[in-house]
């Protein structure tokens, strides 16, 4: 019996400072760009006016936009 409260211990430790990490930001997630950028309300809004900026820009000119060289975006499905 003594065992299994051992491991219970473990476990809820394990589950605390897990959630300790992600109370501080410093969960494994946060760490990617793209996990930084969904928590960053600014970089999303910069994003988006950057967009937005490149939309007008292209309807403004009625150009058709460069293709990108090979191998600089991955491939859309």
């Amino acid at each position: 019996m003594s065992r299994n409260l051992t491991s219970k211990e473990v476990i809820k430790r394990a589950v605390l400072a897990e959630l300790e990490r992600l109370r501080q930001g410093r969960h494994a997630r946060y760490q990617t760009l793209v996990g930084r950028f969904a928590r960053c309300r600014e970089l999303q809004q910069a994003a988006a006016l950057c967009a937005a900026a490149v939309d007008a820009s292209a309807r403004t000119y009625n150009l058709t936009p460069l293709n990108a060289p090979p191998g600089w975006l991955p491939p859309v499905s």
